[in-house]
């Protein structure tokens, strides 16, 4: 008997890009094929600019379940040969009109500082706050008002402005906005928001730094909260839309332009798992429950692989980044002031965000303190924190791994003594996939290969 609850398929349906193609239209399982049908313009526009019907999933596939580690890394371990302070955040900074790329890193002691990708030390170092680094973030525009780098603690959040050839920034911040964490650009970058004192949204003018309005839950005022859950407001995040008109902060919906009250409160099925809006959808995406912000609110579908988990999608929103985000909690008021460590799983996942499959998990060593998506999706940084309750401090590193290549076959022992030996100016040639101009080839815009670069170009007609 069939059922009227769910939907009846035939032993001989097939979706498009699973199996083998049963149509002249659909893509070809072969990455090959389906580049060159693009190449040669077969079939319709529609079908030859993914090489075929269901071709851009196969080429998210392809891409995204392939992340081969850059020969760079950072460490502050102790027995590591640089000591400094923790990295707790980041981001990517591009100069040069975008030619060159490099990592700007928030440190615990609450500085920040430049990395570039061919030595193992920071090129410059700031003091941009007095306590922890939360959050950094790149906004503007390099044609209007010049780039800027927006730095949040868990008291304050501060706008610097950048030196678009040296690279760095000034000396005095150009805002401060005090009791605002976690704070975020919004897509024009003339507005700030923030998580402010007693669990609040601020939405601040980045220009000016006067509050535009606050956005607070009736009858929520967080005046009874205890320490944990004091230490839990600030670990929220909120976020705009990405028409600038609507603002998510832990799972709450608001139209800043009615503050007294709420649009939607979405249920939370899990206690950790940020929320973001997606770029290309009208939906909002809470751990693993993807939901309708259209009309009516309601559960669109359940993604398994993001249960728990912190999104981030890459530029061109069409593949999310799924991590377990990893942070400290307080004990309990009758244990010892010690921290208590979450156990974590140590990887990081792809999910396509238009069909929410999922594409790739990869296995860390430590665990994921934050995930970092370069502009034009050519590479990720992945802060990764060793520490547990038992063996206490062990340090942060901070790894690269390009995006669409293929991870060598060799353990992550021996990468890292090639690593090493690369520092000392001894590096072979890389015959697969042209290692010898590596640096200058995926940040300077040269080299890479074809292969690569040609599936990524047609993602971006997805």
């Amino acid at each position: 008997p069939l059922s009227l609850a769910n939907a009846h398929k035939g032993p001989w349906y097939q979706g498009p890009g699973i199996g083998a193609p049963m149509h002249s239209t659909d893509a070809s399982t072969n990455v090959t094929c389906r580049v060159l049908g693009r190449e040669c313009g077969w079939g319709g526009f529609n079908e030859s600019r993914h090489g075929g019907r269901g071709g851009g999933g196969l080429m998210r596939q392809f891409v995204y379940s392939r992340f081969k580690p850059y020969p760079w890394r950072f460490t502050d371990s102790p027995d590591a040969s640089t000591s400094n302070a923790g990295l707790s955040t980041g981001a990517f900074l591009r100069t040069h009109e975008g030619r060159n790329a490099c990592l700007l890193g928030g440190t615990k002691k609450g500085t920040l500082c430049r990395f570039n990708f061919d030595m193992p030390t920071p090129v410059w170092e700031v003091q941009v706050h007095d306590e922890a680094v939360t959050r950094v973030q790149v906004g503007g525009s390099a044609v209007t008002a010049g780039m800027r780098v927006l730095s949040s603690s868990e008291k304050e959040a501060r706008v610097w402005e950048v030196d678009e050839q040296e690279g760095s920034i000034g000396e005095a911040p150009m805002l401060s906005v005090p009791e605002c964490a976690n704070a975020s650009f919004n897509n024009g970058c003339d507005r700030i928001v923030g998580i402010g004192t007693r669990g609040s949204t601020l939405v601040v003018d980045a220009e000016t730094g006067a509050t535009i309005c606050t956005l607070q839950e009736p009858g929520h005022s967080g005046a009874g909260a205890g320490a944990a859950s004091m230490r839990a407001m600030r670990h929220r995040r909120a976020c705009f839309s990405p028409d600038d008109q609507m603002i998510l902060s832990d799972g709450v919906l608001w139209d800043p332009r009615v503050t007294s009250s709420y649009v939607h409160k979405f249920d939370r099925f899990a206690s950790y798992g940020g929320g973001s809006f997606h770029p290309n959808r009208p939906e909002v995406i809470i751990s693993a429950a993807v939901w309708d912000i259209r009309t009516n609110f309601k559960l669109l579908r359940w993604c398994p692989p993001l249960d728990q988990m912190h999104t981030v999608f890459s530029p061109s929103g069409h593949v999310m980044y799924g991590f377990l985000k990893y942070f400290e909690e307080e004990a309990g008021a009758g244990a010892s002031h010690r921290m208590h460590v979450r156990k974590y799983k140590h990887m990081f996942r792809t999910v396509d965000a238009v069909t929410y499959t999922d594409i790739a998990t990869v296995e860390l060593k430590d665990n994921v303190a934050d995930l970092i998506v370069d502009t034009r999706d050519d590479v990720i940084a992945l802060m990764e924190s060793a520490k547990d309750s038992f063996a206490g401090y062990s340090g942060t590193t901070c790894r690269l791994y390009e995006v669409g290549r293929q991870k060598a076959s060799r353990s992550d022992d021996e990468d890292e003594e090639e690593d090493e030996e690369a520092n000392e100016g001894s590096e072979d040639e890389d015959m697969d996939d042209g290692g010898s101009d590596a640096l200058g080839g995926l940040f300077n815009g040269g080299g890479g290969q074809v292969l690569a670069t040609a599936t990524r170009s047609m993602l971006g007609a997805c």
